[in-house]
């Protein structure tokens, strides 16, 4: 995983709700008419919905997005290290802006904000990392 892939995380969610918006707005719902397999045959309204052929493209994307949301966040969720793992989650994950890094310090109890930045980047050079999202 590297830092590139991790600072895509806020603009994949972003991106993953305007895909579920054009998606709900596109989708076609109706009744129709059917009855009950079996005798005595009760007719009654079924409810029917789905998305319209033209925008399968969204979910096809919208399972792309998921997918790579998921793994940025089991990637930060699979730091074995708890301070670690909070200056990743306060850092990518958290919010809806970029936090300072003296933010972050601050809510790890740490007043140098060289802190968290030093054990973040010592944590992505670690060899044995996944390199790709």
């Amino acid at each position: 995983m590297t830092k590139e892939d991790l600072k895509q995380y806020r603009s994949i969610v972003a991106e993953l709700n305007e895909v579920n918006d054009r998606i709900n707005s596109n989708t076609v719902h109706g009744t129709v008419t059917g009855s009950d397999s079996e005798f005595p045959y009760v007719k009654h309204c079924i409810s029917v919905s789905g998305v319209e052929p033209t925008h399968i493209s969204d979910i096809v994307l919208r399972q792309r997005l998921e997918r790579q949301k998921n793994k940025i966040e089991l990637f930060v969720a699979g730091i074995l290290d708890s301070e670690t793992r909070r200056i990743f989650r306060y850092r990518y994950i958290d919010g809806t802006v970029m936090p300072t890094w003296q933010w972050i310090a601050f809510k790890i109890g740490h007043y140098d904000e060289s802190y968290p930045r030093r054990k973040h980047n010592k944590f992505l050079k670690m060899p044995n990392l996944p390199k790709k999202v």
